[in-house]
């Protein structure tokens, strides 16, 4: 109690009154249940201490720093999809560059894999039977 800690915001506690955030050992820290503490690492005072768990109240001067390069994910939201922005830049799993799947040709490019290994097993069903 009384320690200054840095903590990274991970989950909704179980009964969902408070966010839990972890300290550099991986202890439970319950911080209050703001939205802008979801994903960021913030600066708390530790004001009380239970048998598995620390309470923490955030520090006034300091701010959320995301953890990450990228920003978070909103919830529900699915991570490895590529997206286009506006103005032309995507955004997703691969930061090299930009590509479209065009869904109707991969469809024609499976259906010809899948034709094509048909006509192969028949062809040595022939020549070994």
């Amino acid at each position: 109690i009384g320690e200054r800690q840095k903590v990274l915001v991970t989950e909704e506690s179980f009964d969902a009154q408070y966010f839990v955030a972890h300290n550099k050992f991986y202890e439970q820290v319950l911080v209050p249940k703001q939205p802008e503490f979801t994903g960021k690492m913030i600066e708390v005072d530790v004001y009380e201490s239970g048998k598995h768990f620390l309470k923490g109240r955030p520090v006034d001067h300091s701010k959320p720093l995301t953890a990450s390069i990228a920003a978070p994910l909103l919830k529900g939201q699915v991570s490895g999809l590529t997206q286009e922005t506006p103005n032309g830049q995507c955004h997703g799993a691969i930061p090299t560059g930009c590509f479209s799947v065009d869904r109707e040709r991969l469809k024609t490019i499976g259906l010809g894999l899948a034709v094509a290994a048909a006509m192969l097993a028949l062809l040595l069903e022939k020549l070994y039977y």
